[in-house]
Protein backbone atom coordinates (compact mmCIF):
# COMPACT_ATOMS: atom_id res chain seq x y z
CA UNK A 1 0.00 0.00 0.00
CA UNK A 2 3.10 2.35 1.09
CA UNK A 3 4.80 1.87 -2.22
CA UNK A 4 1.16 1.87 -4.58
CA UNK A 5 -0.27 5.37 -3.55
CA UNK A 6 3.48 7.07 -4.03
CA UNK A 7 3.32 5.39 -7.77
CA UNK A 8 6.38 3.13 -7.07
CA UNK A 9 7.01 0.09 -7.07
CA UNK A 10 8.59 -2.25 -4.54
CA UNK A 11 11.51 -5.23 -4.15
CA UNK A 12 11.08 -6.49 -0.75
CA UNK A 13 13.53 -9.58 1.22
CA UNK A 14 11.17 -11.26 3.68
CA UNK A 15 14.22 -12.53 5.43
CA UNK A 16 14.66 -9.08 6.41
CA UNK A 17 11.56 -8.89 8.12
CA UNK A 18 11.78 -9.73 12.35
CA UNK A 19 10.01 -11.73 13.34
CA UNK A 20 9.79 -13.00 17.29
CA UNK A 21 8.10 -16.41 16.10
CA UNK A 22 10.57 -18.51 13.97
CA UNK A 23 7.52 -21.17 13.18
CA UNK A 24 5.87 -19.00 11.19
CA UNK A 25 5.45 -19.85 7.68
CA UNK A 26 6.88 -17.07 5.07
CA UNK A 27 3.28 -16.99 3.74
CA UNK A 28 2.39 -16.06 7.74
CA UNK A 29 5.06 -13.77 7.63
CA UNK A 30 4.14 -11.63 4.76
CA UNK A 31 -0.14 -11.82 5.12
CA UNK A 32 -0.53 -11.54 8.95
CA UNK A 33 -1.81 -8.37 9.97
CA UNK A 34 0.78 -6.97 12.00
CA UNK A 35 -0.61 -3.95 13.74
CA UNK A 36 2.07 -3.07 16.33
CA UNK A 37 3.98 -2.30 13.44
CA UNK A 38 4.77 0.85 11.87
CA UNK A 39 5.71 0.88 8.04
CA UNK A 40 7.79 4.24 6.80
CA UNK A 41 9.19 5.56 3.47
CA UNK A 42 12.74 7.24 4.04
CA UNK A 43 15.57 8.64 1.87
CA UNK A 44 18.40 6.91 1.43
CA UNK A 45 20.26 10.01 2.63
CA UNK A 46 18.06 10.08 5.62
CA UNK A 47 18.33 6.43 6.80
CA UNK A 48 21.51 7.01 9.00
CA UNK A 49 19.67 9.68 11.12
CA UNK A 50 16.52 7.64 11.52
CA UNK A 51 18.63 4.04 12.59
CA UNK A 52 20.71 6.76 15.12
CA UNK A 53 16.92 7.67 16.39
CA UNK A 54 16.01 4.08 16.35
CA UNK A 55 18.87 3.17 18.64
CA UNK A 56 18.72 5.84 20.84
CA UNK A 57 15.00 5.08 21.54
CA UNK A 58 15.96 1.28 21.68
CA UNK A 59 13.55 0.77 19.39
CA UNK A 60 13.90 -2.14 16.66
CA UNK A 61 14.41 -1.24 13.19
CA UNK A 62 14.78 -3.58 9.86
CA UNK A 63 15.33 -2.26 6.54
CA UNK A 64 12.95 -4.53 4.41
CA UNK A 65 13.83 -3.15 1.10
CA UNK A 66 13.44 -0.55 -1.81
CA UNK A 67 10.99 1.18 -3.68
CA UNK A 68 10.91 1.23 -7.78
CA UNK A 69 9.93 3.62 -10.68
CA UNK A 70 8.79 0.29 -11.85
CA UNK A 71 4.98 -0.02 -10.72
CA UNK A 72 5.84 -4.02 -9.90
CA UNK A 73 6.00 -6.12 -6.63
CA UNK A 74 8.56 -8.63 -6.09
CA UNK A 75 9.39 -10.72 -2.72
CA UNK A 76 12.46 -12.77 -2.22
CA UNK A 77 13.68 -15.53 0.35
CA UNK A 78 17.27 -15.68 -0.17
CA UNK A 79 17.86 -16.21 -3.97
CA UNK A 80 14.26 -17.29 -4.23
CA UNK A 81 11.52 -15.76 -5.89
CA UNK A 82 8.11 -15.93 -3.93
CA UNK A 83 5.98 -13.19 -5.37
CA UNK A 84 6.75 -11.32 -8.95
CA UNK A 85 3.87 -9.50 -10.67
CA UNK A 86 2.52 -6.50 -11.34
CA UNK A 87 1.12 -4.08 -8.43
CA UNK A 88 -2.57 -3.79 -10.55
CA UNK A 89 -2.91 -6.86 -10.06
CA UNK A 90 -3.64 -6.05 -6.03
CA UNK A 91 -4.89 -2.53 -6.76
CA UNK A 92 -6.49 -2.81 -10.02
CA UNK A 93 -10.37 -1.50 -10.17
CA UNK A 94 -12.08 -3.72 -8.00
CA UNK A 95 -15.98 -3.64 -7.61
CA UNK A 96 -17.71 -1.36 -5.68
CA UNK A 97 -19.86 -2.98 -3.03
CA UNK A 98 -23.36 -2.32 -2.82
CA UNK A 99 -26.08 -3.37 -0.48
CA UNK A 100 -29.55 -2.72 -0.13
CA UNK A 101 -30.68 -2.04 3.47
CA UNK A 102 -33.74 -1.21 5.35
CA UNK A 103 -34.10 0.46 8.51
CA UNK A 104 -36.14 -0.50 11.99
CA UNK A 105 -38.20 1.63 13.79
CA UNK A 106 -36.94 3.32 16.95
CA UNK A 107 -37.16 1.25 19.92
CA UNK A 108 -37.31 4.60 22.50
CA UNK A 109 -40.91 4.52 23.20
CA UNK A 110 -40.87 0.56 24.02
CA UNK A 111 -37.55 1.25 25.87
CA UNK A 112 -38.98 3.64 27.93
CA UNK A 113 -42.40 1.33 28.49
CA UNK A 114 -39.96 -1.54 29.67
CA UNK A 115 -38.10 0.42 32.36
CA UNK A 116 -41.24 1.57 33.57
CA UNK A 117 -42.61 -1.89 33.63
CA UNK A 118 -39.34 -3.31 35.49
CA UNK A 119 -39.85 -0.63 37.88
CA UNK A 120 -36.04 0.35 37.24
CA UNK A 121 -36.89 4.02 38.10
CA UNK A 122 -37.71 2.98 41.84
CA UNK A 123 -41.01 4.07 42.46
CA UNK A 124 -40.43 7.27 39.83
CA UNK A 125 -43.47 7.68 36.99
CA UNK A 126 -42.76 8.84 34.07
CA UNK A 127 -45.47 11.26 32.53
CA UNK A 128 -47.70 10.85 29.41
CA UNK A 129 -44.36 12.46 27.74
CA UNK A 130 -42.39 10.38 29.08
CA UNK A 131 -40.59 12.82 31.27
CA UNK A 132 -39.18 12.19 34.88
CA UNK A 133 -39.10 14.32 37.76
CA UNK A 134 -35.93 15.14 39.43
CA UNK A 135 -37.75 15.92 42.67
CA UNK A 136 -39.35 12.39 42.84
CA UNK A 137 -37.46 10.57 45.55
CA UNK A 138 -35.88 7.01 45.42
CA UNK A 139 -36.41 4.36 48.02
CA UNK A 140 -35.40 5.36 51.60
CA UNK A 141 -35.31 8.88 51.08
CA UNK A 142 -32.56 8.92 47.98
CA UNK A 143 -33.37 11.19 45.33
CA UNK A 144 -33.25 10.62 41.58
CA UNK A 145 -30.10 13.06 41.04
CA UNK A 146 -27.84 11.45 43.68
CA UNK A 147 -28.81 8.03 42.11
CA UNK A 148 -27.80 9.30 38.74
CA UNK A 149 -24.68 10.43 40.19
CA UNK A 150 -23.86 7.31 41.96
CA UNK A 151 -24.46 5.32 38.29
CA UNK A 152 -22.64 7.53 36.59
CA UNK A 153 -19.35 7.44 38.36
CA UNK A 154 -19.57 3.61 38.27
CA UNK A 155 -19.67 3.74 34.48
CA UNK A 156 -16.14 2.18 33.33
CA UNK A 157 -15.45 5.30 30.97
CA UNK A 158 -15.72 7.53 34.50
CA UNK A 159 -14.70 5.19 37.00
CA UNK A 160 -11.21 4.56 38.68
CA UNK A 161 -9.39 2.35 35.87
CA UNK A 162 -7.22 0.57 38.81
CA UNK A 163 -8.46 -2.68 37.29
CA UNK A 164 -6.99 -1.56 33.85
CA UNK A 165 -3.90 0.61 35.01
CA UNK A 166 -0.85 0.02 36.63
CA UNK A 167 1.75 2.39 37.76
CA UNK A 168 4.61 1.23 35.42
CA UNK A 169 2.42 1.93 32.31
CA UNK A 170 2.73 5.81 32.70
CA UNK A 171 6.78 6.56 32.12
CA UNK A 172 7.60 4.75 29.03
CA UNK A 173 9.93 7.00 26.89
CA UNK A 174 10.45 9.82 29.36
CA UNK A 175 7.99 11.95 27.49
CA UNK A 176 4.84 11.57 29.74
CA UNK A 177 3.81 14.82 30.99
CA UNK A 178 -0.06 13.98 32.28
CA UNK A 179 -0.29 10.27 33.21
CA UNK A 180 -3.66 8.01 33.93
CA UNK A 181 -2.77 8.76 37.71
CA UNK A 182 -4.32 11.89 39.50
CA UNK A 183 -3.79 13.05 42.70
CA UNK A 184 -1.86 12.45 46.09
CA UNK A 185 -3.96 9.09 46.07
CA UNK A 186 -2.34 8.13 42.51
CA UNK A 187 -5.74 7.34 41.66
CA UNK A 188 -6.19 6.75 37.17
CA UNK A 189 -8.95 8.92 36.00
CA UNK A 190 -7.14 11.38 34.16
CA UNK A 191 -9.25 13.07 31.68
CA UNK A 192 -6.81 13.27 28.71
CA UNK A 193 -3.02 12.01 28.40
CA UNK A 194 -0.38 14.59 27.31
CA UNK A 195 2.81 14.46 25.72
CA UNK A 196 6.14 16.23 25.64
CA UNK A 197 7.39 17.09 22.11
CA UNK A 198 10.93 16.23 23.42
CA UNK A 199 12.98 16.33 26.06
CA UNK A 200 12.58 19.76 27.99
CA UNK A 201 9.60 21.17 25.49
CA UNK A 202 6.74 23.09 27.04
CA UNK A 203 4.89 22.20 23.86
CA UNK A 204 3.64 18.71 23.22
CA UNK A 205 0.01 16.24 22.61
CA UNK A 206 -2.68 15.50 23.81
CA UNK A 207 -4.65 12.48 23.65
CA UNK A 208 -8.22 11.20 24.67
CA UNK A 209 -10.98 9.00 24.32
CA UNK A 210 -15.09 9.11 23.70
CA UNK A 211 -17.32 6.44 23.46
CA UNK A 212 -20.77 6.15 23.85
CA UNK A 213 -21.96 2.49 22.95
CA UNK A 214 -25.38 2.15 24.68
CA UNK A 215 -26.84 5.10 23.58
CA UNK A 216 -26.95 3.16 19.74
CA UNK A 217 -29.44 0.68 21.54
CA UNK A 218 -31.89 3.86 21.34
CA UNK A 219 -30.49 6.14 18.84
CA UNK A 220 -27.66 5.14 17.02
CA UNK A 221 -26.86 8.90 14.72
CA UNK A 222 -26.75 10.31 18.65
CA UNK A 223 -24.65 8.27 20.16
CA UNK A 224 -22.02 9.22 17.42
CA UNK A 225 -22.39 12.51 18.35
CA UNK A 226 -21.84 11.65 21.82
CA UNK A 227 -19.11 9.79 21.43
CA UNK A 228 -17.16 12.75 19.64
CA UNK A 229 -18.37 15.36 22.27
CA UNK A 230 -17.10 13.37 25.09
CA UNK A 231 -13.70 12.74 23.17
CA UNK A 232 -13.66 16.72 22.95
CA UNK A 233 -14.79 17.40 26.75
CA UNK A 234 -12.01 15.11 27.58
CA UNK A 235 -8.91 16.47 25.94
CA UNK A 236 -10.34 19.74 26.18
CA UNK A 237 -8.81 19.45 29.76
CA UNK A 238 -5.48 20.23 28.14
CA UNK A 239 -4.04 23.67 26.34
CA UNK A 240 -5.33 23.23 23.24
CA UNK A 241 -5.53 26.77 21.06
CA UNK A 242 -7.96 25.76 18.57
CA UNK A 243 -11.14 23.83 18.12
CA UNK A 244 -9.94 23.09 14.33
CA UNK A 245 -6.51 21.82 15.89
CA UNK A 246 -8.30 18.64 17.41
CA UNK A 247 -7.85 15.64 15.05
CA UNK A 248 -10.17 12.62 15.46
CA UNK A 249 -9.75 8.36 14.12
CA UNK A 250 -12.72 6.99 13.75
CA UNK A 251 -13.06 3.07 15.12
CA UNK A 252 -16.49 0.86 14.19
CA UNK A 253 -17.70 -1.83 14.63
CA UNK A 254 -21.25 -3.08 13.97
CA UNK A 255 -22.97 -6.37 13.39
CA UNK A 256 -22.87 -6.10 9.61
CA UNK A 257 -25.77 -8.16 7.86
CA UNK A 258 -28.00 -8.09 10.91
CA UNK A 259 -31.83 -6.72 10.75
CA UNK A 260 -31.33 -2.91 11.05
CA UNK A 261 -27.74 -2.70 11.57
CA UNK A 262 -26.49 -1.84 8.29
CA UNK A 263 -28.90 1.43 8.30
CA UNK A 264 -27.68 2.44 11.58
CA UNK A 265 -24.08 2.32 10.55
CA UNK A 266 -25.11 4.11 7.41
CA UNK A 267 -27.00 6.80 9.41
CA UNK A 268 -23.76 7.59 11.86
CA UNK A 269 -21.16 7.72 9.69
CA UNK A 270 -23.49 9.98 7.77
CA UNK A 271 -24.21 12.27 10.56
CA UNK A 272 -20.82 12.34 12.32
CA UNK A 273 -18.84 12.85 9.03
CA UNK A 274 -21.08 14.78 6.76
CA UNK A 275 -22.79 17.28 9.17
CA UNK A 276 -21.88 16.83 12.88
CA UNK A 277 -17.81 17.20 12.26
CA UNK A 278 -18.05 19.67 9.77
CA UNK A 279 -19.72 22.33 11.26
CA UNK A 280 -16.99 21.94 14.25
CA UNK A 281 -14.21 22.13 11.73
CA UNK A 282 -12.86 19.31 13.34
CA UNK A 283 -10.98 16.51 10.58
CA UNK A 284 -11.35 12.62 10.82
CA UNK A 285 -8.75 11.80 8.40
CA UNK A 286 -8.38 7.87 9.32
CA UNK A 287 -10.09 5.27 10.95
CA UNK A 288 -10.65 1.71 11.17
CA UNK A 289 -13.57 -0.84 11.25
CA UNK A 290 -14.47 -4.00 11.89
CA UNK A 291 -17.67 -5.53 10.96
CA UNK A 292 -17.06 -9.20 9.89
CA UNK A 293 -18.76 -10.89 13.16
CA UNK A 294 -19.56 -14.80 11.25
CA UNK A 295 -17.78 -17.93 11.02
CA UNK A 296 -18.98 -21.08 10.48
CA UNK A 297 -22.61 -21.20 12.11
CA UNK A 298 -21.74 -18.83 14.45
CA UNK A 299 -22.22 -15.23 15.23
CA UNK A 300 -21.83 -12.50 17.62
CA UNK A 301 -24.47 -9.69 17.46
CA UNK A 302 -23.83 -6.14 19.55
CA UNK A 303 -24.58 -3.09 19.19
CA UNK A 304 -23.05 -0.63 16.38
CA UNK A 305 -20.29 1.08 18.48
CA UNK A 306 -18.23 4.07 17.50
CA UNK A 307 -14.46 4.81 19.48
CA UNK A 308 -13.27 8.52 19.33
CA UNK A 309 -9.66 8.87 19.29
CA UNK A 310 -8.64 12.35 19.69
CA UNK A 311 -5.21 13.78 18.53
CA UNK A 312 -4.50 17.31 19.33
CA UNK A 313 -1.10 20.07 19.50
CA UNK A 314 -0.60 21.79 23.05
CA UNK A 315 0.84 25.08 23.46
CA UNK A 316 1.94 24.17 26.94
CA UNK A 317 1.96 20.65 28.29
CA UNK A 318 2.03 22.20 32.06
CA UNK A 319 -1.38 23.56 32.16
CA UNK A 320 -3.76 20.08 32.12
CA UNK A 321 -6.77 19.96 34.40
CA UNK A 322 -7.57 17.02 36.07
CA UNK A 323 -11.10 15.67 38.10
CA UNK A 324 -9.26 15.65 40.92
CA UNK A 325 -11.31 16.17 44.11
CA UNK A 326 -10.47 19.09 46.53
CA UNK A 327 -11.86 19.19 49.53
CA UNK A 328 -11.27 22.38 52.16
CA UNK A 329 -13.47 24.34 54.96
CA UNK A 330 -14.74 27.35 54.70
CA UNK A 331 -16.23 28.73 57.97
CA UNK A 332 -17.06 25.43 59.44
CA UNK A 333 -18.40 24.11 56.19
CA UNK A 334 -17.07 21.14 54.04
CA UNK A 335 -16.77 21.79 50.46
CA UNK A 336 -15.69 19.56 47.61
CA UNK A 337 -14.29 21.17 44.01
CA UNK A 338 -13.14 18.95 41.11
Amino acid sequence: ELVEGSDRGGRFHIGAIPAADPSLSKLEMWCNESQERYVLAIAQDNLPLFQALCERERCPEAVVGDALAEQHLSLSDADKSLIDMPLSVLFGNPPSMRREISAQLSVTSSTQKFFARKKLLRGNQLSEKGDISLSSPFAKGISILEEAALRVLHLPTVANKSFLITIGDRTVGGLVVRSQMVGPWQVPVADCAVTATTFGSRTGEAMAIGERTPLALLNAPASGRMAIGEAITNIAAAAIDDLSDIILSANWMAAAGQPGKDAALFETVKAVGMTFCPALGINIPVGKDSLHTQWDNQSVTAPLSLIVSAFARVSDNQSSLTPQLRCGYNKGEKKCLT
